[in-house]
């Protein structure tokens, strides 16, 4: 009985728990983007160069050609005065790819007379090619014009003015060339023969007896004869097979050279 009274027991006070530490999140690494390759810009490819097109040398005449000699692309052959070129070969080839056309220029009394040729071979570049006889006598005699077939066809321009410029003379093309005869002047063109026998062919004539006794040939292709109102312009001349004629002066042609039936131009 005599035992003491336990005191009772000192409470504790509760043993902070530490709060958390919040620790911001770590952010993850951004992903790289993934590069795009650029595309590499490689200069465009040059169309190949278109080549470069013919002169036009149709309308190139005893007149005018001055305005043709000094133009760039042309390779040009001048025989000026009289006889300058008599009895001369001429070779129009034309090998140099910047050159677009030939030109051949006999201007003066029998500048290109007597005993001549004119010649384009199958070497050359196919190119037109004209030739002007200027003056009485000026391409009169043997005179010849050879073109060989080429490549592609061209036109082939001749002009003849003055009186007796191109009498007798003979001009012949190979192939599908086109061949343009003008014969101004009194006989002009007497007794001369032209020939396309492939190709297309057109003959102008003015003045008295300008083509008198000539003969033009256009056998496959296409044939057009213009004679000049006087009667005699055209007398005696063969249109061979035919030809669509025009003009007073065609009337005394040989008969059936003027056909009704000659096909029209287009």
């Amino acid at each position: 009985a005599g035992a003491p009274t336990p005191s009772p027991p000192t409470p504790q006070p509760p043993t902070p728990v530490p709060a958390p530490t919040l620790q911001p999140p770590t952010p993850s690494p951004p992903t790289p983007p993934v590069p795009v390759p650029t595309p590499t810009l490689q200069p465009p490819t040059p169309s190949p160069p278109t080549p470069n097109n013919p002169v036009d040398l149709s309308s190139v005449t005893c007149a005018n050609y001055g305005q043709y000699v000094n133009q760039a692309g042309i390779q040009v052959t001048t025989r000026i005065g009289k006889d300058a070129g008599k009895d001369e070969t001429f070779l129009l080839d034309v090998l140099d790819d910047n050159t677009l056309g030939a030109l051949v220029v006999c201007d003066g009394e029998a500048s290109c007379s007597g005993n001549v040729d004119f010649t384009m071979t199958a070497a050359s570049k196919a190119v037109p090619v004209a030739i002007v006889c200027c003056k009485k006598d000026a391409c009169k005699g043997n005179i010849g014009l050879t073109v060989a077939d080429l490549a592609t066809p061209i036109d082939v321009n001749v002009h003849c003015s003055g009186e007796s410029s191109c009498e007798d003379a003979v001009w012949t093309v190979a192939g599908d060339h086109k061949l343009d005869g003008y014969c101004v002047g009194e006989t002009a063109c007497k007794a001369s023969r032209w020939s396309a026998p492939q190709g297309e062919a057109n003959g102008y004539c003015s003045g008295e007896s300008a083509c008198e006794d000539s003969r033009w040939t256009a056998t496959e292709g296409r044939l057009t004869m213009f004679c000049d109102s006087t009667e005699d312009t055209c007398d005696d001349a063969v249109f061979d097979p035919y030809a669509l004629c025009s003009g007073g002066g065609a009337s005394n042609a040989r008969p059936g050279s003027c056909d009704a039936g000659a096909p029209t131009p287009s």
